[in-house]
């Protein structure tokens, strides 16, 4: 059997965006669908099987998504 190690960074990355995607009140559906990502691609970004290539795009989009969504949420609150 192969282990797989996955850089530290990396996980905070993913764990950051999964809770911001929450905090956010959506769904990672919703997110994986707007950046334009199967449901299978998005998987293996999370865990971190996909190219690196494609890991970069998913999360700089998603990232930059959710946080938008997150500030209008938060203005809209204020």
């Amino acid at each position: 059997m192969v282990a797989i190690t996955i850089n530290q960074s990396y996980l905070d990355r993913v764990g950051r965006l999964i809770g911001e995607i929450y905090a956010a009140q959506m769904t990672e559906k919703e997110v994986y669908e707007h950046v334009g990502v199967s449901k299978t691609t998005w998987m293996n970004v999370k865990s971190g099987i996909a190219g690196q290539n494609t890991i970069n795009r998913v999360l700089n989009d998603s990232e930059m998504y959710v946080a938008g969504v997150l500030n209008e949420r938060r203005k809209q609150v204020n």
